[in-house]
């Protein structure tokens, strides 16, 4: 199953990218965890222990504490039948766990553990045991937070066992990889004080990024995206263009991404976000007009790729509109238009936290009138929220990449500042970056006040077409403006980077 970031664009908006990745991870989870019949083992759990806890956990005991962890405190995990129960038992461990101070502290963490960890790399525990077990050492905090919406300060000792159980050469499945991983994002997120520990998850990023990771490790292609995302999300948390071995090593990552039109283009605007955000103090001598050009052309892929999204979802609409006997998309609005058949869906992750997997394409005008007028004349899509979606995908991407131009309020410098106005070349490359800066704010306002003139032939009337099929949507664009918008703003864009385009 895939996940994808643009596919929650209007969620992620105003929701932590933390809670975003667990939200994936679970719905990865759900796409393997029942993936046989296979017959699991399961502890023996003593219920008459259940009062001991109080004596147990803070007693400073090894001995004693993992008596009790693998008799009942957490051999409870290891019974299907307390599947659904699981999270109580995660909420309970953490609460514990912040309860205690000190050596009994560091006891009772150091036991548990042990234990989560043999259940995590077990084949003998049922998926969800093993899932839950990683996600909960990587959750492990040693103190709370100030409120119940702070984080806590993490347990930094669990940062070595999640790095070996991400990278195992050991059959560990990719649900428990991606589980460790998640963990990793989260420490490097709030923080990581030991430089030791820091460097080794920089490594363990780096490695999950090498392009042999998927294969050494069978990790499935589709969810090997989940991965990658969350790698680059755990190392632009640094905040620091050095690599593992100093220099720009994280920034020239992140420059390859961006350039690289075989990885989603999700990852390419993490990367460009992530350079917005990133310290740029100590770089004074880069390529940033190369920098700046990939980043303009990364615009202007994404306006191709984001017309192919919505051409995709015209299609959907239409299918879904005449699978309920509806005919095509709202009468009028099945005017699909194009050049033949519609093409597919955002590669990468395009199914996403919100439902659909891959829309690839080949579909043409199902329900309406397609083909013939070059853009299309009408399409319309008659789902209030996948219109909205089209609308934060837009808004989303073309702000990642604005936000690596002028940098991140509080945070990093942005490529912009980096170039010398008197320099003649560089005078040249802000020239440019401002020019994308206001398409960006052109976009912004065209999303706010919907196009001018009717957006062309029939737009007025397929605008108003929108507004009653959207039941109620204050969206002032429909897909097909919001398309043929995208289309000039590549134009645009390969203007300012001087390719020739239609």
């Amino acid at each position: 199953m895939k996940t994808s970031l643009f596919e929650s664009a209007s969620a992620l908006r105003g929701a932590s990218r933390t809670a975003a990745t667990v939200l994936a991870a679970l719905c990865l989870f759900l796409s393997v965890g029942l993936l046989s019949a296979q017959e699991y083992k399961e502890a023996s759990v003593d219920d008459g222990l259940a009062g001991q806890k109080a004596s147990t956990i803070g007693s400073n005991d090894s001995a004693k504490i993992k008596d009790f962890l693998t008799k009942y405190y957490l051999a409870r995990w290891t019974v299907r039948d307390n599947g659904r129960e699981i999270h109580k038992y995660v909420a309970e461990l953490e609460s514990d766990a912040v309860s205690l101070s000190g050596a009994a502290q560091d006891t009772f963490l150091k036991e548990v553990v042990s234990v989560l960890q043999s259940y995590a790399g077990s084949a003998k525990c049922y998926p969800a045991c093993r899932y839950n077990a990683v996600l909960a050492i990587g959750k492990l905090d040693v103190a709370g937070g100030a409120d119940r919406n702070s984080p806590g300060t993490p347990y930094a000792d669990a940062i070595p066992v999640l790095a070996k159980i991400c990278t195992s050469d050991k059959d560990v499945p990719d649900y428990v990889r991606y589980g460790a991983l998640i963990g990793l994002v989260r420490h490097a997120q709030l923080g990581i004080k030991d430089d030791s520990f820091r460097n080794g998850v920089k490594t363990t990023f780096a490695k999950v990024l090498d392009e042999k990771f998927a294969e050494q490790h069978n990790i499935r292609g589709e969810i090997y995206e989940c991965f990658q995302e969350n790698a680059v999300i755990g190392l632009a948390s640094f905040k620091s263009p050095e690599g593992t071995k100093g220099g720009t090593g994280t920034l020239d990552l992140f420059r390859k991404m961006i350039e690289n039109k075989d990885v989603s283009f999700e990852l390419r605007c993490i990367a460009a976000r992530a350079i917005g955000d990133m310290n740029l103090d100590s770089v004074a001598k880069y390529d940033y007009n190369g920098l700046a050009k990939s980043l303009v052309t990364l615009a202007r892929d994404f306006c191709v790729e984001e017309s192919t999204y919505i051409d995709s979802e015209l299609v959907r609409d239409q299918v879904k509109s005449a699978a309920s006997g509806m005919g095509g998309a709202g009468g009028m609005g099945g005017m699909s238009g194009g050049m033949g058949g519609m093409t597919g869906g955002m590669g990468g992750m395009s199914g996403g936290m919100t439902g659909g997997m891959d829309m690839a394409g080949g579909m043409g005008g199902m329900g309406g009138m397609s083909g013939g007028m070059g853009g299309g004349m009408g399409g319309t899509i008659q789902n209030q929220k996948s219109m909205e979606t089209i609308v934060a995908r837009v808004q989303y991407g073309f702000e990642c990449i604005q936000l690596a131009i002028k940098g991140v309020k509080n945070g990093g410098s942005g490529v912009k500042a980096k170039l010398d106005p008197n320099d003649e070349k560089q005078a040249d490359t802000i020239a440019m970056l401002d020019d994308t800066l206001k398409e960006f704010e052109d976009t912004n306002k065209f999303i706010a006040e919907g196009p001018k003139n009717g957006g062309g032939m029939m737009g007025g009337m397929m605008t108003g077409m929108n507004d009653m099929g959207a039941s109620g949507s204050s969206l002032k664009v429909d897909a097909n403006s919001m398309k043929d918008h995208l289309l000039a703003k590549k134009i645009k864009f390969n203007e300012l980077i001087g390719v020739e385009s239609y």
